[in-house]
């Protein structure tokens, strides 16, 4: 069973979200969350520490997360650190602000290192940059050097909260063992309007996406401006195949269940 541990800290800062504070290094934190913890699944009682096999780290938080059994490897979604400009406004704008970092697509193998809090990844730069509590810029790599890349980038801030991949037959082809990532949508982007809520897929071919990704539901928020979560009349936050192959979506707002057909 793998578990994911998500770290209770934005950026590890010496002094939690406080303008300028430097990071921790090392990072604490790493030694019991931001990361992949696998237990044996016989065994009750376990310890997370003592008994729990830290199976990839460096994962901020990764709520969306499930296994792919047509290749046997584990996938996550990760939510990327906040508040860049907030917190080092001589670097960043409120536009770089809402669109960094991405929300990186993890392919976890046993013993990787994403490298958070050192490292985030820029989309526009296409890599991994040092973050500014460890010396970072904006561009500099370093030490991130070495860190692993995400399988697709995501505009920032709009929180996967699941992860599915298909394996039913109802739908078109094309959808046949591609997945799908639930969006929850961003707090965060101000003075940007809020982004998310919606439904993607990604395709796939074997281990690795085949295209783009694309919006697969959308509308679940009801208005076409949204510059605060409480403007989204729904929010989208779990995803379930059907036996059937239709999918469920499920709402954090009202409980509200979509089912998904195709004919």
């Amino acid at each position: 069973m793998y578990v994911t541990v998500g770290a209770p800290a934005n950026a590890c800062m010496e002094q939690m979200r406080t303008k300028g504070s430097p990071g921790m290094d090392p990072c604490p934190i790493l030694e019991y969350a931001g990361g992949i913890w696998k237990f044996k699944d016989d065994v009750v009682n376990q310890d997370q520490l003592t008994d729990g096999e830290r199976y990839a780290t460096g994962i901020r938080h990764a709520v969306a997360n499930s296994w792919n059994k047509q290749v046997n490897e584990l996938y996550v979604v990760q939510h990327g650190r906040d508040q860049l400009s907030q917190f080092f406004p001589e670097m960043f704008d409120d536009k770089q602000n809402a669109e960094l970092p991405a929300e990186e697509f993890f392919l976890v193998t046993e013993g990787a290192d994403f490298g958070w809090p050192y490292c985030y990844f820029d989309p526009f730069q296409n890599k991994k940059v040092l973050a500014p509590e460890y010396g970072g810029d904006g561009e500099m790599v370093e030490r991130c050097e070495n860190k692993m890349d995400p399988i697709m980038a995501f505009p920032g801030h709009i929180a996967p909260n699941d992860l599915l991949f298909y394996t039913g037959d109802m739908f078109p082809e094309k959808y046949r063992n591609g997945a799908f990532i639930a969006f929850h949508g961003s707090w965060n982007r101000a003075p940007e309007p809020q982004s998310g809520y919606f439904v993607v897929f990604v395709p796939f071919d074997g281990a690795y996406p085949s295209g783009d990704w694309e919006i697969f539901a959308d509308g679940f928020a009801g208005v076409e401006t949204i510059n605060s979560t409480r403007d989204a009349e729904y929010r989208p936050c779990g995803l379930a195949q059907g036996p059937d192959g239709s999918l469920y979506v499920v709402d954090s707002n009202k409980g509200k269940i979509w089912r998904i057909l195709y004919s």
